[in-house]
């Protein structure tokens, strides 16, 4: 027999925002404990909210824009740049409540967003400003808005899934997996509705958020649109079913060992599954994403976060899955499970320092973003020294990591690209011909070559800079002042 839960918790709401406060605080303190400061793409994004547009070479412009909020209200620290990213993620387990409310009961409402809260992809994610929060939030908004369209047919209901999908167009354009499912879904079980105007108004309404989007990469030569499809389509790496395989586990562990377990059987029993209305609703929005990514995997690569949104609704599925079965035993082993693995993770840099561990490095989840604080701190007088000097790199790490480490001295920057390509936004717009004829601070990890010093009148080292990760690993960034650049 499965252990009881109540029919309906009393007070779901009010223990459920007490829940959602609490994980933002405890990510909010786990952050801080962790001496991380941003990771790379954090770094260029906020690079990006400086610098408004609607459209930047990787990604649509919702994640420069939301940055640009998120500051305005919280500040430039490493959490303000996070806040409203951060608070993706609860918002998406109360909407996991509001969906599965809707297709279940309310017992089962509450458990879903409770297991959506504490998936340790989600928990993980939840630490950082990244284009999986807006997405996640929106792609699950648009489930709910299809499921009050379809059953009300309200004219307000398409509308806000209409804006729901644009919105999560320029969020990251994997949104259109969601737009692709949602049409389908309408062809094979509402096909009625495909006679009236309401979706189509909310598909010119999806259309119509994304059109300046589209007006900038056609202005700028389709930039995200070829990266993404590069991405997608073109093989990077290995690939095959090594490749496959290693997206698959990440994806079991996402879960954490015992839901993503659960949801292992529920996939080996699809055709049972499926035949249940709201199960196959559920599969129907992320199994497709599932399927574009793991195509992505056998190319050549997929990270694990590539399918995030599919989460959400798979979470709500396991959930109901084990209710109905009365095992709700493994629901509550699952959640704890998973608390425990995260709890781990968040507090690995303190873990590992009490355990007097020497190589801390290899094992910090954080490593990534740490150091780069006490390099800008390092640079700092570098600049104030030789304010005339635009601060290059060929490579977006150091460009992204020091401009966010400076802002506050608002340096100039500019990209080393001598051959001429774009790819990434710094060499996209930051472009070194704009300087012809003057100083230079180049940040690097080796010495300049003749690349360099052909194409300025003079070299000139003026410090070697490292962080220490641990008490064997540092980060290190030479930096040399580069006299006159004569052009490419």
């Amino acid at each position: 027999m499965g252990m009881s839960v109540p029919t309906r918790p009393p007070g779901q709401i009010g223990t459920l925002l007490a829940l959602f406060i609490a994980v933002l605080a405890w990510r909010a303190i786990a952050f801080s404990l962790s001496n991380a400061t941003l990771y790379v793409d954090e770094a260029q994004y906020w690079f990006w909210s400086q610098h408004l547009a609607w459209g930047y070479f990787s990604k649509p412009p919702g994640i420069a824009a939301l940055i640009r909020l998120s500051t305005a209200l919280f500040g430039d620290g490493p959490l303000g740049v996070k806040a409203l990213t951060m608070l993706c993620y609860p918002l998406s387990a109360l909407i996991c409540w509001l969906i599965a409310r809707h297709l279940y009961d309310a017992s089962t409402a509450f458990w879903a967003a409770i297991a959506a809260l504490t998936l340790p992809i989600y928990s993980w994610l939840g630490l950082f400003a990244s284009t999986d929060a807006p997405l996640t939030l929106l792609w699950l908004l648009g489930l709910w808005f299809y499921l009050r369209a379809i059953e009300h047919g309200r004219w307000m209901d398409w509308l806000m899934l209409g804006a729901a999908c644009g919105l999560g167009l320029l969020s990251k354009y994997t949104m259109a997996v969601f737009i692709a499912a949602l049409f389908l879904h309408l062809l094979c079980f509402h096909r009625t509705f495909l006679a009236s105007a309401k979706p189509w108004a909310a598909a010119g309404l999806s259309l119509a958020l994304l059109a300046p989007n589209l007006l900038w990469n056609l202005a700028n030569d389709f930039p995200t649109l070829r990266h993404t499809a590069d991405i997608t389509l073109n093989r990077h790496s290995a690939g095959g079913l090594k490749s496959l395989a290693e997206f698959w586990a990440a994806q079991w562990i996402s879960f954490g060992p015992l839901l993503g377990s659960v949801v292992a059987l529920i996939l080996f029993r699809f055709r049972e599954t499926w035949r249940d209305t709201p199960a196959r609703l559920l599969l129907w929005f992320s199994l497709p994403l599932w399927a574009v990514v793991s195509v992505q995997a056998l190319q050549g690569s997929a990270n694990a976060n590539w399918a995030a949104p599919a989460f959400g609704p798979m979470a709500i599925l396991l959930v109901a899955w084990l209710r109905q079965r009365e095992q709700q035993k493994w629901l509550l082993a699952g959640v704890a499970t998973n608390l425990a693995l995260i709890g781990v993770i968040y507090h690995a840099p303190g873990l590992l320092a009490a355990a007097n561990v020497s190589s801390q490095a290899k094992l910090n989840p954080f490593i990534r973003a740490t150091g780069w604080d006490e390099l800008g701190q390092q640079l700092r007088p570098l600049v104030q020294t030789h304010p005339n000097a635009v601060l290059i790199a060929n490579n977006r790490t150091l460009l992204a990591h020091m401009a966010y480490e400076l802002h506050d001295q608002q340096p100039r920057i500019a990209s080393w690209n001598p051959e001429g390509v774009a790819s990434d936004h710094f060499k996209l717009t930051m472009k070194l011909d704009a300087h012809r004829g003057g100083d230079a601070l180049l940040l690097t990890e080796a010495a300049p070559d003749q690349e360099f010093t052909e194409r300025f009148t003079h070299v000139e080292k003026l410090a070697s800079l490292a962080a220490p990760l641990d008490t064997i690993n540092s980060r290190h960034i030479e930096v040399y002042l580069l006299h006159e650049f004569q052009g490419y």
